[in-house]
């Protein structure tokens, strides 16, 4: 196929209208119409449903979508990475990065490549994996850093672990239960809770706890997706929370958080690397996988995991 078809293909999928999609990819309307007619004579099949408030992929043209998406991203990135060879910069790494217990080793790994070959530039996409599994599938992202999804692996990614961890209950040290012992369930339960509001699967885990020993499990005052909103939650006021202590590292260590010893059971997730199972990484998001492995070794054998998990 085409570099060019795929490119005015992709446009009129995006864009819904072929005045839309011929500005877009700088042609007219007559050169894209027939580039989308090549294309659509040479596969056999039709690839957009023509009606009068513009078109929308057939079944084949979604189909292809993915495809096409994926092989213009592994284009662009080839020529990236060629022509940083040539010229001695040293490329570009986009990564997708879900709120995790691994996040504290993203920055320093980033930074020890960036360090060692200053022509790397990187961007971090934030945000669930369930959004950023899209992009990863269309070649948006190189690679993503996320909680692994409790249910089956997708089918062509990767899954490397980095780090697996204990989800634990933090607080402020001024919180009236910071220094106590052991704090029971019912006691627990009778306090406000700042939560994440997702993953849905770990808000159950935390909910479940309480229903088997019979008591209403406590509703969040406050929930959210955003780690920082949470950290400043948990600072500012006498709040719990239930997260990975991953997520707050820096905070544990200066003291400006601390963890509780709760009746709460051990919730164990694993942290780590997802990949495209058939990709080839650019030469600088392997130079970042590289260092991520070598700070999961420096770590130690505290509960890491070290395998490589594949769905096929």
């Amino acid at each position: 196929m085409d570099m060019r078809q795929l490119k005015h293909f992709v446009a009129v999928a995006e864009r819904g209208n072929m005045v839309g999609a011929a500005k877009m990819v700088h042609v007219t309307q007559s050169t894209l119409s027939k580039s989308v007619a090549a294309l659509e004579e040479r596969l056999g099949v039709r690839l957009f449903n023509r009606g009068p408030r513009g078109v929308t992929p057939t079944a084949y043209g979604e189909k292809l979508l993915t495809h096409a998406k994926l092989i213009l991203s592994q284009a662009r990135r080839t020529e990236e990475d060629i022509r940083a060879l040539v010229d001695g910069t040293g490329g570009h790494v986009r990564i997708g990065f879900g709120a995790n217990f691994a996040g504290f080793m993203l920055p320093q790994a980033i930074l020890k490549v960036i360090s060692g070959r200053p022509g790397i530039t990187v961007s971090i996409i934030s945000k669930p994996f369930d959004e950023l599994l899209p992009m990863l599938r269309e070649g948006d992202l190189d690679l993503a850093v996320v909680v692994f999804p409790p249910e089956q692996a997708q089918p062509g990614l990767t899954y490397e672990p980095l780090i697996v961890s204990e989800f634990c209950t933090v607080c402020r040290p001024s919180h009236p239960l910071a220094g106590k012992r052991r704090i029971e369930l019912p006691e627990l339960a009778r306090q406000a809770w700042v939560l994440f509001d997702r993953p849905k699967a770990m808000q159950i885990l935390f909910a479940t706890v309480f229903l088997d020993h019979d008591l209403q499990p406590p509703q969040p005052v406050i929930a959210t997706s955003s780690v920082f909103f949470l950290k400043s939650a948990l600072m500012q006021g006498d709040y719990l929370s239930f997260i990975p202590p991953g997520l707050v590292y820096e905070e544990i260590r200066a003291g400006s958080l601390v963890k509780l010893p709760t009746e709460i059971p051990a919730i164990k997730t694993t942290a780590g690397i997802v990949c495209r199972t058939d990709d080839v990484l650019p030469a600088a998001a392997s130079d970042v996988v590289d260092e991520l492995r070598a700070m999961r070794t420096s770590v130690g054998g505290r509960g890491l995991a070290t395998h490589v998990l594949k769905a096929i």
